[in-house]
């Protein structure tokens, strides 16, 4: 995490966050922005006895570009998320550069330079972030006539690069970096044109697997608004007839809920303890650290939601919001595709005989990036269970299931679910009072 400055002080700040096992790859970007006019501070130069996190903070909230490195390391950094998801509620213009892996984060839906190996940005990534960091006012009396080209494209100036937007307007930054002219282009610029201390920079645009860093620290994916298939033709008769829902955008955990997440609400005397400590093999399964990671059991309906609610602001899923992100619009079987199940895939069939880590199978993630929504434990959602509500409701917008019933919805399987129970289609339920070894949940959110 650090910010730079270029050298002339009336320059504004750009903040980079980073994990720290990544700092040989930081610093030497760090030799490169310092190289193109940027001088670098780092947050290794913190004095002792400083309270760093809010000087971080002071500084990502006063930036005017914030860069992100991104790796498996950087995704594995809660500072890191921490950083974006701040970033991103700042409205700052996010530069992701991407070191290894994958686009994760609210990063996946802005256009990020591939660093991969450890390369540096070419020269178009530092003209595009001399854009967005305001430059020096441009006096009034008026430019000479400037020269501009890919290659001196610096020379100008923020402040007249500025000044050339406004004046050709409907072309937009963007289009100004895409579209710069090969040959060399003489332009003049009139004089007593007042030019805006900045430009105002548009959010990111949210898309498919757009993550967020919720209020608790857990991580939330973004499910865009949109039509989808619901139900299977060929699976048990509660999932029949299929049908077309609509649903509005909404924002779901990543992940199913662990046991440190419910242990934190527990702790902060807003949840109730799960009805068992144990878990089918392991008698210490609850608060103990080895499991901390590990799907929460023993949890009802009425105990999920009320984390979901109290905790967390959010709800349990409707039974079409999770199917949606199960299965993502192209009426998948299972959340990875296709392809029949295996112990590669999910953990199911007893192959492993209890719950496993969330995020344990990180190549079966569904279309739109969550995890475990086959197999590990079965997960509540919101809805009152009816045999025949497909066939009974009306409603294509936005379902909300039946206006009351004896049990609630449970989706997605457990660890004991065979081939047939872990589709995405599948339909099961459970009196709202029960606990058990295999149910679990996860929450959602129609504005985090």
């Amino acid at each position: 995490m650090f910010f730079g400055r270029l050298k002339n002080k009336d320059m504004g700040h750009i903040f980079i966050s980073y994990s720290h096992r990544d700092k040989d790859y930081v610093h030497k970007l760090q030799g490169a922005l310092q190289k193109d006019g940027f001088e670098v501070w780092i947050d290794e130069r913190i004095d002792y006895g400083t309270e760093w996190p809010k000087i971080i903070q002071k500084h990502l909230d006063e930036c005017d570009a914030f860069i992100v490195v991104v790796s498996e390391n950087a995704f594995e950094s809660k500072w890191v998320q921490n950083e974006v998801a701040r970033a991103g509620r700042k409205k700052k213009p996010i530069f992701p550069l991407l070191l290894q892996g994958d686009p994760w984060l609210s990063v996946e839906a802005t256009q990020y330079v591939d660093v991969t190996g450890g390369s540096l940005p070419d020269e178009k990534f530092y003209q595009r972030l001399a854009l967005v960091v305001p430059g020096n006012k441009i006096k009034k009396d008026g430019l000479n006539v400037k020269t501009i080209s890919k290659v001196n494209f610096r020379w100008l100036g923020v402040g007249g690069i500025i000044l050339f937007v406004l004046i050709f307007g409907g072309f937009g930054l963007n289009y100004l970096i895409n579209n710069l002219p090969t040959a060399t282009t003489t332009i003049s610029f009139p004089t007593e044109t007042p030019v805006p201390a900045d430009t105002p920079i548009p959010a990111p645009t949210l898309g498919i697997r757009s993550t967020i860093i919720g209020e608790k620290g857990e991580t939330l994916v973004y499910v865009p608004a949109s039509e989808f298939t619901m139900g299977s033709d060929t699976g048990a008769s509660n999932e029949q007839p299929v049908h077309t829902v609509y649903l509005d955008a909404f924002w779901i955990d990543q992940i199913e809920v662990t046991n440190k997440q419910y242990k934190a609400c527990v702790d902060a005397g807003m949840c109730e303890l799960p009805s068992s400590t144990s878990s089918y093999t392991h008698p210490n399964y609850y608060g103990n650290p080895e499991f901390d990671n590990y799907p929460a059991i023993y949890v009802n309906w009425d105990k999920a939601n009320r984390y979901c609610e109290v905790w967390t602001g959010g709800d349990l899923p409707t039974e079409a919001q999770w199917e949606k992100a199960a299965r993502g619009m192209d009426a998948r079987t299972y959340p990875w595709g296709n392809d029949a199940p295996n112990k590669d895939f999910l953990n199911y069939d007893n192959n492993v005989g209890d719950t496993t880590v969330v995020k344990g199978y990180p190549n079966t993630a569904s279309f739109y990036g969550l995890y475990d929504m086959a197999g590990n434990v079965w997960e509540w959602v919101n809805d009152w269970y009816s045999e025949t509500y497909y066939e009974s409701s009306s409603s294509s917008n936005n379902p909300l299931g039946p206006e009351s019933g004896q049990y609630r919805v449970v989706r997605g399987g457990s660890w004991g679910s065979y081939n047939d129970l872990v589709r995405s289609a599948t339909r099961n339920a459970n009196d709202h009072l029960y606990t058990g070894y295999g149910i679990g949940f996860r929450c959602a959110h129609s504005q985090p």
